[in-house]
């Protein structure tokens, strides 16, 4: 049809023209994500990456009471064969040792080595700067305030059914 005009485009939701970053949920991904990378680089530097140091501290903080796999993967929200991915790598760094042979579907206890507190202990250095208010670009006060808010995130993200529900 000639001179026909287009239906006008659709507006756009009401937050599309302010762009994401007016939204608190976008800004908190974002920052999350510039975190786990200061995180990551700075374990890096000393050896470790995250998975590898949670579970190094899970197995410190067990004490001399072995783990199991499972109940590691669990507590990291991974699949069992992630962690036995995870583990094996941490075997062969010397940093944990597995009680008997690995099978399928047997409980498998884990325990720390002399050499994986080693390794867990060379990160205190870089906890301390990143435990720093200053790292974040926060005040001591604003830090505080920042940890209560994203631990009543994290409570509200857990206990949201999600959509449809």
């Amino acid at each position: 049809m000639v001179g026909a005009q287009a239906d006008p485009a659709p507006e756009p939701p009401e937050w599309v023209p302010r762009g994401p970053d007016h939204l608190p949920a976008y800004v908190l991904a974002r920052a999350g994500t510039a975190v786990d990378d200061l995180f990551a680089r700075h374990l890096g530097a000393v050896g470790l990456r995250p998975h590898t140091f949670v579970v190094l501290v899970h197995l410190v903080r067990a004490g001399t009471e072995p783990l199991t796999s499972a109940e590691l993967a669990r507590r990291l929200q991974m699949t069992p064969q992630s962690m036995g991915a995870l583990l094996h790598g941490l075997v062969e760094a010397g940093w944990v040792e597995r009680a008997g042979e690995v099978r399928r579907g047997q409980r498998v206890d884990v325990r720390v080595t002399p050499a994986g507190r080693e390794a867990l202990d060379s990160a205190t250095p870089a906890l301390a700067h990143l435990s720093r208010p200053e790292t974040l670009g926060l005040t001591a006060e604003e830090a505080g305030t920042l940890h209560g808010l994203l631990q009543r995130v994290l409570t509200a993200i857990a206990a949201d059914p999600g959509p449809g529900a």
